[in-house]
């Protein structure tokens, strides 16, 4: 049944990246696109974002990025433009928002940033409380210069089998995504408790009979 849940998620995860493939195609020179991945285990939520900048604007981006204008990008400058990127970031679980930290960023020199082939990406991820069994709600909200940007947004087929993702909607921008997704633990881990209930209930016995 688990599998099944997987089956169909992943059928509906590739069919959603098909559906966005026009959209990425399309991406034209006075654009900034963001396209970010999501990926859910059962404690912690992953994001992976690229922001590609089209050449008419790329000048731009690379302004907001070099602070200081000396045509180079400092450790200091890529830190603070990625914390400021996921920032911008508005990631819920379950109703509770949670917080992002930055693990990692890439980022294009000058020249491939103007030529509109230089891609910045940034990886974070958020701790989340060990999810139940049953259904769970995750919303991502990406405002990051919104007034130049379009955005791309997918959750990626989960590597752990007890989770299946039923549902991904966006709205028409697609920089919000809500992802909807099932834990199922199996009985396993429900036979465990039943049998450690069972050892204490007889320990205690044995105890009151000895004494």
């Amino acid at each position: 049944m688990i599998m099944q849940r997987v089956a169909i998620s992943s059928a509906g995860v590739f069919v959603a990246c098909l559906a966005c493939a026009p959209h990425a195609d399309a991406h034209r020179l006075d654009e900034y696109l963001q396209a970010t991945r999501v990926s859910i285990d059962v404690d912690r939520v992953s994001v992976e974002i690229d922001l590609t900048a089209g050449t008419s604007v790329a000048a731009s981006v690379f302004g907001w990025i070099d602070t200081d204008a000396d045509g180079q990008l400092s450790g200091a400058e890529r830190a603070a433009y990625a914390r400021q990127v996921i920032d911008s970031v508005m990631l819920t679980a379950d109703g509770h928002r949670v917080t992002l930290a930055v693990n990692g960023c890439d980022f294009p020199d000058r020249r491939e940033m103007t030529e509109g082939i230089g891609t910045v990406r940034l990886r974070a991820s958020a701790r989340l409380p060990s999810a139940a069994s049953g259904r769970h709600v995750l919303t991502y909200l990406n405002s990051h210069r919104s007034e130049s940007s379009v955005y791309l947004a997918n959750a990626l087929v989960p590597t752990d089998n007890r989770i299946a993702i039923t549902s991904q909607r966006r709205d028409p921008a697609q920089h919000m995504l809500t992802l909807e997704y099932d834990v199922a633990y199996g009985a396993w881990p429900q036979v465990l408790l039943l049998a450690s209930a069972i050892g204490i209930l007889s320990l205690r016995r044995n105890t009151r009979m000895a004494l």
